[in-house]
């Protein structure tokens, strides 16, 4: 019987112990605004360069046609009165389709650095992402959380609707991925 009593207790004790080591240790939590890390990263930053470069030729393309359509404008005003009927709606007629191709333009070079932005954010995203987890695990969290904005749908979403200062680590993951950035700028 007392053997029964010491075999139950060594049981009880041993099955107590993770619940108690449980509550000993507290959760090391961590909250990063990835709004701030997208937008102000040396990434970001980067990407906007290459696509204000890769687009620099049409957008000086596009440019030089505006500012002959302009002059084109001004020397019908300014014409207006010398030209005959026909030179003048001739001249009317090639305003419109220069200022509907310039229209074009402008819109096909919006939509193509909207959509390659979107493309290289989705990669400066997965970096991110790849770095907060690889931060959570080799400095001990046990949960890193996006900041949320407050609204309905954070609301309804269970976003973060507080936290205090001590557990943002926003601006340490910006410090690694500049680390990263200049890392891979020399090559290393």
């Amino acid at each position: 019987m007392r053997l029964k009593y010491l075999f139950t207790m060594a049981a009880v004790l041993f099955m107590i112990q993770p619940i108690q080591a449980q509550d000993a240790g507290q959760a090391k939590i961590g909250v990063v605004d990835m709004n701030k890390l997208i937008n102000e990263s040396p990434q970001a930053q980067d990407m906007q360069s290459a696509i204000e470069e890769e687009f620099a030729p049409r957008v000086r393309d596009i440019t030089a046609k505006e500012s002959a359509f302009n002059t084109g404008r001004e020397n019908l005003t300014k014409d207006n009165l010398a030209l005959s009927n026909d030179e003048r709606q001739n001249a009317q007629l090639q305003l419109q389709k220069d200022q509907r191709e310039l229209e074009y333009l402008v819109k096909s070079i919006q939509e193509d650095q909207q959509n390659r932005a979107a493309i290289e954010s989705n990669k400066i995203l997965v970096e991110i992402i790849n770095e907060v987890n690889k931060f959570g695990r080799d400095n001990g969290y046990d949960l890193i959380i996006n900041e949320g904005r407050i609204s309905q749908n954070t609301i309804l979403n269970g976003g973060t609707l507080y936290k205090g200062a001590s557990v943002d680590i926003t601006n340490e993951i910006a410090k690694v991925l500049e680390k990263n950035f200049q890392d891979k700028k020399s090559g290393g």
